[in-house]
């Protein structure tokens, strides 16, 4: 049996499927994220050094980091972390796990995780007062490329956008939209801010009809959207906000450690991952943006068994066990029914299997540490980690029909030692009920959550992930 479903002395074994570029992994595990400086109570000052791979713990008890003897600061007060996000970057989180809160800026946050950027100020109410200071600036981007070099970074600039100040804090960006920083002034409460820039009228209905849908979603381990503002041909939808990145960023940034997850906390997540795509599917909405995938599971917080939330729903659609004749999504995650009718704009497929599939492939990563589909051959199975030429051809159209080629072909490899000896039997029949050729077939999470590997930890899993949600403002 699996047990220790949620002690944190359980290290966080990692998974990967592909070898990490140099920007993804930008910062070794011993570089310097940022400072916090301090005067202590003898008038000394003092400098808390925070790296990616070490949190820093402030309170009163002597037997965790940084040490405080005043009775107004509890055992373990706040934890400060340096969190892998988006390729090449970072953010700085401060998680309050006191009595009576700490100070950012002046705002009480209790029990909850916030974002620092640079030249922020956590306080322990009437005791020490902290000041960050990140480890280096980043150039502000150019306008356009006649524009003069511009300046580094040094404050962060809010505009007003409704009842929010959205900063210049970028959390992440993508082809189509940007993810900042924002603060809501009328909950008092930081959000992040999804911005789209929009260039025909209908694709502004779209958006609205779309985030009409989310708005009404209110489940743990879904994402919440909160509000849609517009701004001329901008689109700002502001949602709420995760400080422990996403579940590719946070294996990544361990990729060092191992190359998997332990049995264990891949149960932990994929509990909490099917349980959020079963509220879905009660609803009758499937996810299709760029399918399930851990750049699309986000963490509520730093640390190991985290708190999950589904996220990106750019093309979430209702009426979901209907077929689409839109195929969307990374080929990756795609199930053969979506790549079949990639190639051939005459067949469709269904969303809630596609779902299905899809949390299949991540169950499946999580537990060996490689794609099922797309890793390079190699002269074994064991060679997870693609060459550069293997990278250049996955970026190609030759690359991606081999990936198409292999999902449609249907075949999961279990020969690995790791299926044989180190995954339980009924954690590989989870996978191979998901990742069913034929949809009528493949489990649908209804099924995946009364499977024996889930079933046999029921209680454990839904004990610990209630204590988790309950201590975390929702």
């Amino acid at each position: 049996m699996v047990s220790g479903i949620f002690k944190s002395a359980d290290r966080f074994a990692t998974t990967t499927w592909r070898q990490p570029s140099s920007s993804e992994i930008s910062s070794p595990p011993s570089e310097l994220c940022a400072k916090f400086l301090t005067t202590n109570k003898d008038g000394e000052r003092e400098a808390l050094l925070l790296t990616l791979d070490k949190p820093v713990i402030i309170g009163r008890n002597p037997a965790h980091g940084y040490v405080i003897p005043d009775l107004v600061v509890s055992s373990i007060h706040c934890k400060l972390y340096a969190v892998q996000v988006h390729p090449g970057g970072f953010v700085i989180s401060c998680q309050d796990l006191s009595t009576n809160g700490t100070l950012l800026n002046g705002h009480r946050i209790r029990k909850a995780s916030v974002i620092l950027v640079d030249g922020d100020t956590i306080e322990i109410p009437s005791s020490q007062k902290f000041q960050c200071l990140f480890s280096f600036k980043t150039p502000r981007e150019k306008a356009h490329i006649f524009e003069p070099t511009p300046p580094i970074e040094t404050a962060h600039k809010g505009e007003t956008i409704g009842k929010y100040t959205v900063t210049s804090h970028c959390l992440g960006s993508g082809s189509f939209a940007t993810v900042h920083l924002a603060f809501d002034r009328v909950n008092h409460r930081q959000v992040a801010c999804k911005t789209i820039k929009t260039k025909k009228g209908h694709e502004v209905d779209k958006v609205y009809k779309e985030v009409g849908i989310l708005t009404g979603l209110n489940h743990p381990n879904i994402n919440r959207v909160f509000d849609l503002e517009q701004d001329g041909a901008f689109l700002h939808i502001f949602l709420q906000l995760c400080t422990g990145g996403d579940l590719f960023s946070y294996i990544i940034s361990h990729v060092k450690t191992s190359y998997r997850l332990c049995e264990s906390e891949a149960k932990y997540i994929m509990f909490q991952i099917l349980t959020g795509v079963k509220y879905l599917h009660d609803k009758k909405i499937s996810h299709r943006d760029l399918d399930l995938k851990p750049e699309n599971i986000l963490l509520c917080n730093p640390g190991p068994y985290p708190h999950i939330q589904i996220a990106d729903f750019g093309l979430a659609r209702p009426k979901a066990y209907q077929k689409t004749m839109n195929v969307c999504g990374t080929v990756s995650y795609l199930p053969p029914e979506g790549i079949l009718a990639m190639d051939n704009h005459r067949l469709g497929y269904v969303g809630m299997p596609s779902d299905c599939w899809s949390a299949g492939v991540m169950l499946y990563i999580m537990l060996a540490g490689y794609h099922p589909f797309d890793f390079s051959r190699g002269s074994s199975c064991k060679s997870w980690w693609p060459s550069a030429e293997w990278e250049s051809a996955s970026a190609s159209e030759k690359g991606e029909g081999v990936v198409k080629k292999r999902i449609i072909d249907g075949h999961v490899d279990f020969r690995d030692r790791i299926w044989t000896e180190e995954v339980s039997q009924e954690a590989r029949e989870l996978v191979t009920m998901l990742l069913v050729y034929d949809y009528l077939e493949r489990a649908t999470v209804y099924g995946a959550l009364r499977s024996l590997w889930i079933v046999r930890d029921e209680d454990a899993l839904r004990d610990a992930y209630r204590k988790r949600i309950s201590t975390e403002p929702f």
